[in-house]
């Protein structure tokens, strides 16, 4: 066999979110395990998941030395190439490197403190030129109490058309989007969005659960209604609930939605739907957590590749689907999960963390997760998973993306 780069390098990831609050790309981390590695191979590796309907990839790579080996490389179509911060004085040939990337066609984004930014991108205006590079910025306290303080957009510290970083508050992240038309959000605060709604607010996703009931309406395929109700987690969750509350299913555990629909019929399950409409909230502040959710519930089941067992490709989604429940509903996690019917190496893997799925769910909590990029070779081996394995299917998971 020949040499995958893919076999050695790590890979963590953090979604980028962009206007209407659409997962519009990932930002890749990248830390490579072997000097024999050739970046250009790595990169072209990489690009072959890619398609003109995939997110774009920002990629990050750790060492400054594999930096420069990806500008002197071809630019795979779709990826941006992240800078980092080599100081107020870039070095000449660094320069020239950056200068001779940008002409045969390489996408770069720097990593800069947000006020050197702003007098690299005054000084470039005032010039009367076009900047040729974004920025990737980090906030600072005082720059957020400026930006959400600010009583006409133009006072606002944020420079449009770049990406933001650390961003810990709902507001500052909407501040960013919508009043300042930045790219877009390298991760997106969750914490904030969920704990300080109150708990009416966490509600089934209504343009979700309008959108089933259209389908519904132009006799779409099962698949096509199934893959929108995952698309919320909340939605899935209270039809288990609902079909199991009201005995409807007659002393069966219908473990899937799947199983629910066929057990309903069409006129019951419209029912059902309708009962939940008065709970459901339309909030797009919560739309990347709940997407988030289901990027790592695809990504489990690329993991597993449980290929033509369906009923393993549907439980082992609903782990991930199910992962934070608890934050949503604000209840300990076993006395939710005690309301549905699950399948026993589920539950295991969601309140033990225990089970053959667990490992599954361990190791796509922390490729989300860049704090991670040192231990994650040891827990792939420890679990057995195949380097290469784990990196491929983060790559799909991500080139596959597109907006449920």
């Amino acid at each position: 066999m020949g040499f995958n780069p893919l076999d050695h390098a790590v890979f963590t990831y953090q979604p980028i979110w962009g206007a209407g609050r659409r997962l519009v790309g990932a930002r890749l981390q990248v830390r490579l395990l072997d000097d024999g590695v050739d970046v250009p191979h790595l990169l072209h590796a990489m690009a072959d998941w890619w398609s003109a309907g995939s997110p774009f990839l920002l990629v990050a790579l750790a060492e400054p030395a594999h930096v420069r080996q990806a500008l002197s490389a071809s630019p795979p179509e779709h990826f941006w190439l992240e800078v980092p911060d080599f100081g107020a004085r870039m070095p000449p040939d660094l320069l020239q490197a950056l200068t001779l990337a940008r002409r045969h066609g390489h996408r770069l984004v720097q990593a800069l403190p947000l006020g050197r930014a702003r007098a690299v991108v005054q000084g470039v205006a005032s010039q009367g030129a076009a900047s040729h590079l974004r920025y990737l910025l980090h906030l600072w306290p005082e720059h957020v109490e400026q930006a959400l303080s600010a009583a006409r957009p133009a006072d606002s510290p944020v420079l449009p058309g770049h990406l933001y970083e650390n961003i810990g508050r709902v507001a500052l992240a909407a501040h960013c989007l919508d009043v300042r038309q930045a790219w877009g959000v390298v991760g997106w605060p969750e914490a904030d969005a969920l704990d300080t709604r109150p708990p009416g607010a966490l509600g089934i996703d209504k343009p979700t659960l309008l959108r089933v009931q259209q389908a519904l309406l132009r006799d779409a395929p099962i698949e096509a209604v199934i893959g929108l109700i995952h698309s919320d987690v909340l939605l899935t969750y209270r039809l288990l609930q609902l079909v199991h509350g009201d005995g409807w299913a007659a002393g069966r555990e219908i473990t899937s939605v799947r199983q629910a629909i066929l057990l309903l019929g069409e006129r019951r399950f419209r029912d059902a739907l309708l009962r939940l409409l008065p709970g459901a909230v339309a909030d797009p502040d919560l739309q990347p957590v709940r997407q988030s959710l289901v990027l790592r519930a695809q990504l489990m089941q690329l993991l597993m590749e449980a290929g033509a067992q369906q009923a393993l490709a549907t439980e082992i989604y609903l782990t991930g689907l199910f992962s934070t429940l608890e934050r949503w509903l604000r209840r300990p996690l076993r006395e939710i999960l005690e309301r549905i019917a699950l399948p026993d190496a589920v539950v295991e893997a969601l309140v033990e963390g225990t089970g053959p799925y667990a490992p599954y769910l361990d190791v796509a909590r922390r490729l989300a997760d860049p704090a991670q990029v040192q231990q994650l070779p040891l827990v792939c081996e420890e679990a057995g998973f195949d380097l290469g394995h784990v990196n491929t299917a983060l790559l799909r998971a991500l080139a596959r993306w597109r907006q449920p």
